[in-house]
């Protein structure tokens, strides 16, 4: 019978990088996400700048829906962001059954 050494495990950091990350959990990615995110605003904040002349609204509203971005779509230690976890929540809704329980009792007929 073979025995095996202590030498033939495989070690793996924990810490090692599969990608290229800005910061912490945002990566390539993310940055592509959060570009259409703030061409939409920037659509938005466009057309409402043309419906009442309010800059410091269009303002507001592209810094804001880039920085909800940023921080929905950046990734945890677990390598979830909060839109994997939204996804994940949907999914596992559609996935349950309801059997609904009625009381009878046993004995009686």
């Amino acid at each position: 019978m073979e025995q095996t050494s202590r030498n033939d495990t495989l070690y793996i950091p924990v810490n090692i990088k599969t990608r290229f990350e800005f910061f912490d959990g945002y990566g390539v990615a993310e940055l592509v996400c959060t570009a259409i995110t703030a061409g939409i605003s920037g659509l938005i904040a466009i057309s409402i700048h043309a419906a009442n002349q309010n800059t410091t609204l269009c303002v507001l509203t592209v810094l804001i829906t880039v920085a909800a971005s940023v921080m929905a779509l950046s990734k945890d230690q677990s390598n979830q962001s909060i839109i994997d976890q939204v996804r994940f929540m949907l999914r596992f809704m559609k996935t349950q059954r309801k059997y609904p329980y009625y009381y009878k009792q046993e004995w009686i007929p």
